[in-house]
């Protein structure tokens, strides 16, 4: 025979168990939080440039690629840039996905090379890595600049890892 404590007591563990259920299932179900921005700057030892990389995830997703480089030139002149500013659902690329990895195909039609890829590979994981080895440099950076080959944003750090091209 129960008494009365021990029926308070299992009703106290039941409502406590209840309690935990609903909480997870409003947990499983509620939605994700604002955009995932892994960002990172660098500054490059061989030559002179520097600049920032940002890349926006929503839910796992890339949703925004921001590329800035900055090369300098001789003293008393300006440097130059390369920018690469791409949204998904932008109309001048083509996002798809493939093999774990995010590609960004620019489709304007003022492509230096409109018969080569002009290409942008991001992949997520611990780290960010953004493959710039088949994105066309001319018409994205000013003479004398190039976009390097790869940036890579680390998980857990400001700075990012650069490699790039050949001189």
């Amino acid at each position: 025979m129960l008494t009365a404590a021990m029926k308070h007591s299992i009703m106290k563990h039941r409502i406590a168990l209840a309690s935990v259920l609903v909480l997870t299932a409003w947990t499983a179900t509620a939605p994700a939080g604002g955009p995932d921005i892994r960002a990172c700057d660098f500054t490059a030892k061989r030559g002179c440039v520097s600049g920032d990389a940002r890349v926006t995830l929503v839910d796992g997703e890339v949703k925004r690629v921001e590329v800035d480089v900055y090369w300098c030139a001789l003293p008393g002149r300006p440097g130059y840039t390369c920018l690469i500013d791409s949204s998904r659902g932008d109309s001048d690329a083509t996002w798809s996905n493939e093999g774990g990895a995010t590609l960004i195909d620019n489709t304007s039609p003022l492509k230096w090379n409109p018969n080569a890829p002009d290409r942008v590979k991001v992949t997520v994981g611990p780290e960010v890595s953004i493959e710039l080895a088949e994105a066309q440099s001319l018409g994205r950076c000013g003479a004398g600049a190039a976009l390097p080959l790869a940036i890579i944003i680390p998980a857990n750090t400001a700075a990012c890892r650069v490699r790039l091209r050949a001189p």
